[in-house]
């Protein structure tokens, strides 16, 4: 999802305000944003901001409490959206008995959840999100390709056709016919006559002639331009406290990816560096295209392969860097954003805005 446009409802009643609060502040800490639904309650009115919510998003969180599950209004919008396509996702937060008509989705519990970001269930409901967006993305991405295999299959026969006539491929020189050439010559003036302009009439032919030979076919000698240029030396290059970052690839293998870089310190005295992949909240991640995230699994400098690497930067001496990530749906074939996560010095001081953006992951 992007994080810059909502895309999940929440719905609950206003009871709930806070616990509202604490999950919208947890999935946000996930790169999820959320359009919060105001002050729903028994008695309430519709809100038309509330009504367009819904139909411009397409996934539903609904918080089931004492007090929502006897809201006939919330219940009804629950209806509404589940009636009209959209993904709901119920999250129990009170022990109750989810009504009826949504006991065939699929919940969450966050009974006695204290907001912490880092708790087991919030985890789940985070992953739970992610795969109910990644199926609408599955349909979504399968309905494009078909349109796209489409469109070339009509742009091809149509090319086809227009090539295929006769007055087409004289005119892009492909093939001129008898027929053609001998119409337009039809339009030349008589050679024989007794025009003064036309005194040597052998000359005009003789020339003509000449035009037409070195103009009958004027691509068949000429060989087509190859790009040499090798696409992999395109590195991207961040230099930050000293520190030169150059990533060289992202590459996949099932749902790993392997993000290479090398490093190197550009300072005259060695610099002590902590690398960290996934490690008491420092943390490496990549956002996909539509703004998912995935944090670093581990990384890898010198051999090493841990949570987190603490290693010593010798001046100008080359470094590599290996960050790893798993779970990455096979769907996912370009990287919007790889943050760094990493400090230096003594006392650490963490490195920020350590990016790189726009990476097409290679196999």
């Amino acid at each position: 999802m992007n994080t810059r446009k909502s895309e999940v409802c929440l719905l609950y009643s206003e009871s709930n305000q806070a616990t509202a609060n604490l999950l919208k502040d947890a999935l946000n800490y996930y790169s999820i944003d959320i359009w919060e639904a105001q002050n729903i309650s028994i008695g309430s009115q519709i809100i038309s901001e509330t009504t367009k919510a819904l139909e411009k998003n397409k996934f539903v969180i609904v918080l089931w409490s004492n007090t929502s599950v006897k809201s006939a209004l919330l219940t009804n919008l629950a209806a509404e959206a589940k009636k009209n396509g959209k993904v709901l996702i119920s999250v129990l937060i009170e022990p109750v008995k989810i009504p009826g008509e949504f006991l065939d989705i699929q919940s969450a519990n966050l009974i006695g959840w204290d907001g912490d970001r880092e708790n087991e269930q919030i985890v789940k409901l985070w992953r739970l999100i992610q795969d109910q967006v990644l199926k609408h993305r599955r349909k979504k991405i399968a309905f494009n390709k078909f349109n796209a295999i489409v469109t070339l299959l009509l742009t091809i026969t149509g090319l086809i056709i227009a090539v295929a006539t006769p007055e087409v491929r004289c005119f892009l020189k492909i093939q001129c016919s008898e027929n053609s050439f001998s119409k337009s010559s039809q339009n030349l003036p008589d050679i024989n006559s007794s025009s003064s302009v036309l005194k040597n009439p052998e000359s005009p032919l003789k020339s003509d002639d000449s035009l037409l030979k070195s103009s009958s076919n004027p691509i068949s000698n000429k060989q087509p331009e190859l790009n040499t240029a090798s696409p992999i030396e395109n590195f991207t290059t961040i230099e930050r406290d000293g520190l030169e970052f150059t990533l060289q690839k992202c590459a996949r293998k099932n749902q790993n990816i392997k993000c290479e870089l090398q490093l190197i310190n550009t300072l005259n005295d060695d610099q002590r560096l902590i690398m960290y992949g996934n490690f008491a909240g420092l943390r490496s991640r990549i956002l996909d295209l539509d703004g998912i995230t995935y944090f670093a699994e581990s990384v890898e400098i010198d051999g090493n392969v841990e949570k987190y690497v603490k290693t010593t930067l010798i001046p100008k001496v080359k470094n590599k860097l290996i960050i790893n990530f798993t779970k990455v749906p096979a769907q996912v074939n370009q990287i919007q954003v790889l943050e760094i996560a990493a400090a230096y010095g003594r006392p650490n001081k963490n490195i920020e805005d350590a990016r790189f953006h726009n990476i097409v992951i290679s196999n």
